[in-house]
């Protein structure tokens, strides 16, 4: 994939930049189309927080549509995006409450998985729908998801009736139905 916005002859001052590892801290220089770099420090393997391709963060079609995407990439993104929305929401809620989310999560993510269902969506909305509306776009904000991911979670958070139990929504996303 070689979009022409990715041409390095048109590219401004900002399209190298640094970022901190969400790891250990450490900085790692980025060019705008590197789509992961690994941490000097860590070693982990980090994507490029500037790159979107949406979708890619949580599809499981993804590998076939950006063919030339590492596989890691996709995975990585994923697992950072959980991983910065776990970060933020453990401020924000109930220490009980984040813990059974996250265990209930977890089952959600296997259980998907075994139905041969992409489970990125549906977590993140899993997490996000124990959130005032308030809190949900602070939080959005503070992780800059795709907007195409943001809009996907929203409409999946307006067809959830209020209410649910933990257990009851699990229930609920397990027999979700995905456009």
């Amino acid at each position: 994939m070689k979009c022409p916005g990715q041409d390095w002859r048109y590219w401004k001052k900002d399209d190298i930049f640094e970022i901190s590892c969400p790891f250990c801290g450490e900085k790692i220089e980025f060019f705008k189309d590197d789509t992961v770099r690994k941490c000097p420090q860590c070693k982990k393997t980090i994507p490029n927080p500037k790159m979107d391709f949406g979708c890619a963060a949580y599809c499981k079609y993804a590998e076939l549509c950006l063919v030339e995407l590492p596989s890691e990439f996709i995975r990585e993104k994923a697992n950072l995006l959980k991983t910065q929305l776990l970060t933020i929401i453990e401020k924000i809620l109930a220490p009980n409450t984040y813990q059974e989310l996250e265990r209930k999560a977890t089952i959600l993510e296997e259980k998907l998985k075994e139905k041969e269902k992409s489970p990125g969506l549906l977590i993140l909305t899993f997490y996000f729908y124990f959130l005032t509306p308030e809190q949900r776009e602070e939080v959005q904000k503070k992780m800059n998801l795709p907007e195409n991911l943001w809009e996907n979670i929203k409409i999946v958070l307006r067809e959830l009736p209020s209410g649910l139990t933990i257990e009851d929504l699990k229930n609920k996303l397990l027999g979700k139905k995905l456009y």
